[in-house]
C-alpha cells in the first residue's frame, strides 16, 4: 500500500466529502505489478461445471474460489464487479448518476460498515477486497480475493478477476474495447501542441480547509499518468516522491508553483473557488492561457473510481475536452 493515510481512514474521508456534494476519489492503481499478484494465468479448474472450484493464485497464498460465484461481496473494486457481468450480493462503496455502470446499482444493497457482521448478513461465496487485512478476518466467511492497490494495474486486474470468476470473455471484450480507445487518444495527443506539457489534478477546497488538495491516481489521474502517459510537473513529481503520497494538499501561497500546462479542476457543488478569485489565479501561465479544464461536481461519480468500465467515460471526456483547446 502506497506510504498515504490508509485506504479505510480515506474512504471515510470520501464519505465526508459525498455528504457536502464534492468529488473526492481513492483510487491509484499504479502501473507495476507484483510477481505474487500477477493476472491469474495458472488459474485451475478443480471440478466440472457450475459447482467446482478454482484455484487462484494471489498475493495471500493460492486461493480455492467457486467456479461460478452467485453471491459476490466486494468493497473498493464495485466497476470490475459490474464490468464482469456479476450482479454482487452486496457492495460497500458510493453510487452517483454519472458513473457508466449506475443503473446496476439497482436492486443491490450497500453495506454501511465494512465489518465481519454486516458482510455475514449476505451469506457471500466469495470476498473481493483492495485490504490484505481482510484476507485473515473475512476467510472464516468466504474464499477471499485480495488485490491491493498498486500491484495491478486497472486492466491487469480486471482481467485477473475476469479470469478467477469465469468472466474472462466479458472482461477481454472491455479491455480491447478500452485500448483501442486508448490507442486512439494518444495519437490524438501526439501533436505538437500537446507534445511535452504538463498536466496537474486540483481541487480548491478553500483557505480553511486543505487548500489545493491536488491528486494523481483518482479523478482521472490513473487515466492521464499510468496509461496515457501525460507528465506531472517535475515540482510536483518531487513533492510526491520525498513525501510517499500521491494525494494531498498545497497552501494557497505555494499552489501556483505545481500549476502543469494544462489543470484538470473539479469544482465544487454550489461552490465558488475562494482561490480562482485571488491575484495569485490570474498570474498562472495555465490560468492566462485558457487552458483550465473544469470539472463540473455533477461528474463526481464518472471521476471517482479508476476501473476500466470508469476510465473508458473519463477518457471521451477528456480527449474532448483537450481537442477543444486546440480549436
Amino acid at each position: 500500500m502506497h506510504h498515504m493515510m490508509s485506504k479505510k481512514s480515506y474512504m471515510i474521508l470520501c464519505a465526508l466529502f459525498v455528504m457536502i456534494f464534492v468529488i473526492s476519489g481513492c483510487g491509484n492503481a499504479g502501473s507495476s505489478s507484483d510477481s505474487s499478484a500477477q493476472p491469474a494465468s495458472s488459474t485451475k479448474e478443480e471440478a466440472g461445471g457450475e459447482s467446482g472450484t478454482r484455484t487462484v493464485s494471489t498475493i495471500k497464498g493460492d486461493v480455492k474460489v467457486p467456479a461460478n460465484p452467485q453471491r459476490v461481496v466486494v468493497n473498493w473494486y464495485i466497476g470490475d464487479v459490474f464490468t464482469l457481468g456479476i450482479k454482487p450480493a452486496a457492495v460497500f462503496g458510493w453510487k452517483q448518476e454519472t458513473m457508466p455502470f449506475y443503473d446496476k446499482f439497482n436492486g443491490i444493497p450497500v453495506i454501511e460498515k465494512w465489518e465481519t457482521e454486516e458482510i455475514m448478513k449476505y451469506d457471500p461465496d466469495l470476498i473481493i477486497t483492495y485490504d490484505t487485512k481482510d484476507y485473515d478476518k473475512l476467510s472464516k466467511i468466504a474464499p477471499v480475493l485480495v488485490i491491493p492497490e498498486g500491484k495491478m494495474t486497472s486492466v491487469e486486474r480486471l482481467k485477473f478477476l475476469g479470469q478467477a470468476t469465469g468472466h474472462e470473455a466479458e472482461a477481454d471484450k472491455v479491455i480491447s474495447q478500452f485500448e483501442s480507445k486508448l490507442s486512439e487518444a494518444k495519437e490524438k495527443l501526439n501533436s505538437d501542441i500537446f507534445k511535452d506539457k504538463t498536466f496537474s489534478i486540483f481541487e480548491d477546497w478553500g483557505s480553511g480547509s486543505y487548500g489545493i488538495y491536488y491528486e494523481t491516481g483518482s479523478r482521472g489521474g490513473t487515466l492521464l499518468y499510468d496509461f496515457l502517459g501525460l507528465h506531472k510537473p517535475e515540482k510536483l513529481n518531487t513533492l510526491i516522491k520525498n513525501s510517499g503520497e500521491s494525494r494531498g494538499s498545497l497552501s494557497y501561497e505555494v499552489a501556483a508553483e505545481y500549476f502543469g500546462d494544462y489543470v484538470l479542476w473539479f469544482k465544487q457543488e454550489d461552490k465558488e473557488s475562494e482561490y480562482a478569485k485571488t491575484k495569485i489565479w490570474s498570474s498562472i501561465p495555465a490560468v492566462k492561457n485558457g487552458h483550465i479544464i473544469e470539472i463540473p461536481a455533477k461528474y463526481a461519480g464518472l471521476f471517482y473510481y479508476s476501473d476500466v468500465a470508469s476510465m473508458t467515460g473519463q477518457l471521451d471526456y477528456i480527449i474532448g475536452k483537450l481537442l477543444e483547446q486546440t480549436k
